[in-house]
């Protein structure tokens, strides 16, 4: 038979069970509530996310992005435009020193056809007029070097080109001044005409040597036709000791194609103006026998003399003198 103590034991046990048995079970419904709220949760984290719901942090950078992407394209559109206002600057500067390399060429056959003519017409009774001597001067804006590269490293050079052209004008309207006047010697007349044909050839070699520093090429208008030279084109040779040495003297640093290009190009403009300016060509020649390193750069440097003989001989003609009054 049971006894009393058991029947209370077992009566005990009754009694816990239903409260274990819901333990457990809210134990179980607690953690499958755990469980289902995290699968939420990461449901929601890696569903698609469409704009209306995206955070203050991604609509910040797609802003900056799409800020970003502009800037590039600016930048870009700057950077090209720049670009070409660069090139468009470069030919600008090329044409006006090209220019200026033809400008010194003509000085120089207006300055040896002048003195051939007063030589043969007598210093002391004639005197050029006015517009021969005047067209050698540089024109204000030929003096304009600012439009150029004024960056340090070539400041020093353009000043110093800009004072020799000043210096140039000077001397121009000192020498006509003394041409003008009855009472001055011949020698002293001779000697400002010889120093105008030394400083045209000097100030061509420093045009030269700027257009390569610069790296710019001689270049000539592409709507102009250069005509057909009289004499027939001939290459430039290497040159024997002396011109090697006055070309090594006067352009050390350029090769040899670079100064070709310099004579093709005064070629050129030697025949379009024969082309538009014919004469008839006295059979002498116009310049003295005896010639100098002063007087030579043209002919020796640049291998131009039948060019240059053939362009003075053809203005020898136009150069007009005017009597002293008795």
């Amino acid at each position: 038979m049971i006894t009393v103590k058991q029947s209370i034991l077992l009566a005990a046990l009754l009694m816990a069970l239903p409260v274990i048995s819901y333990g457990i079970e809210s134990e179980q419904n607690l953690t499958l509530t755990k469980i289902a709220q995290a699968s939420e949760k990461t449901s929601e984290n890696t569903s698609p996310t469409r704009l209306a719901q995206t955070d203050t942090d991604e609509v910040a950078n797609l802003c900056l992005a799409a800020f970003a992407a502009l800037g590039t394209v600016l930048t870009w559109r700057a950077v090209r435009k720049e670009s070409k206002q660069q090139q468009i600057k470069r030919t600008f500067q090329a044409k006006i020193l090209s220019d200026l390399v033809r400008h010194m060429y003509r000085n120089k056959v207006c300055i040896c056809a002048t003195q051939a003519k007063l030589r043969e017409e007598g210093f002391n009774r004639y005197y050029p007029s006015e517009e021969h001597l005047l067209k050698l001067k540089l024109l204000p804006e030929d003096l304009r070097f600012d439009r150029f590269d004024n960056t340090p490293d070539y400041y020093d050079i353009l000043h110093e080109l800009e004072l020799k052209f000043r210096n140039f004008n000077i001397e121009v309207d000192v020498s006509l001044e003394h041409l003008k006047q009855q009472n001055i010697d011949e020698k002293t007349k001779v000697r400002d005409l010889e120093v105008l044909e030394f400083k045209s050839q000097l100030l061509t070699s420093d045009i030269i040597n700027l257009m390569h520093t610069l790296k710019l090429p001689i270049l000539e208008e592409e709507n102009k036709n250069s005509g057909e030279s009289a004499l027939r084109y001939i290459p430039m040779e290497s040159g024997d000791t002396v011109q090697h040495g006055l070309r090594k003297k006067f352009h050390a640093d350029i090769p040899l194609d670079y100064i070709e290009d310099v004579r093709k190009f005064l070629v050129s403009k030697s025949a379009r103006y024969s082309k538009l300016h014919p004469a008839e060509l006295p059979s002498k020649s116009c310049r003295p026998d005896h010639k100098d390193e002063r007087s030579i750069y043209f002919d020796e440097v640049l291998q131009l003399t039948e060019y240059l003989d053939n362009d003075i001989r053809a203005e020898y003609p136009k150069i007009h003198l005017i009597a002293f009054q008795a």
